[in-house]
């Protein structure tokens, strides 16, 4: 009779963490605006109830935190990024301090267009990682591919 208690608390447990994997908690929109010489990617993100993405770390251990990587792009420099206000805590798991940020939050990528007569192209590859707050089950980092053009 244990035994089988014990099987069927084990298949409730991974059907319920097969349904947490099956579900995108992370919901991302851009938008491009142009002022000048200068290129703004506005990076939207949409976060469901009880779930995060980390967005930085105070040490080289731990989850993994919001990147973004602009090397595919021509004809841009990345002058700065504008950051949402984030959310802090110590992880007792990770052992470290982590910022994170939930429900809905925008990232605006600056860029200086270095010749405006050739065309923007490329795309931003950004990574990130989401966690449940509530089960702390963590989905594998995830890479988005965010298209830039003028």
């Amino acid at each position: 009779m244990k035994s089988i208690i014990t099987v069927v608390l084990f298949l409730v447990f991974v059907s319920g963490n097969a349904q947490i994997q099956k579900q995108d908690p992370v919901k991302i929109e851009s938008k491009t605006l142009i002022s000048g010489d200068t290129l703004t990617l506005k990076i939207d993100f949409s976060v469901l109830d009880d779930w995060m993405v980390y967005d930085s770390l105070a040490a080289d251990r731990g989850p993994i935190p919001l990147s973004f990587n602009n090397d595919a792009i021509l004809n841009l420099e990345l002058i700065k990024i504008n950051k949402p206000e984030t959310k802090h805590k110590y992880d007792d798991i990770f052992e470290v301090d982590l910022w994170y940020f939930t429900n809905k939050v925008s990232y605006e990528l600056c860029f200086k267009i270095l010749d405006a007569n050739i065309p923007v192209s490329g795309t931003i590859l950004l990574e990130y990682m989401s966690c449940n707050l509530i089960s702390g089950v963590c989905l594998p980092p995830k890479l988005v591919e965010v298209p830039v053009t003028m």
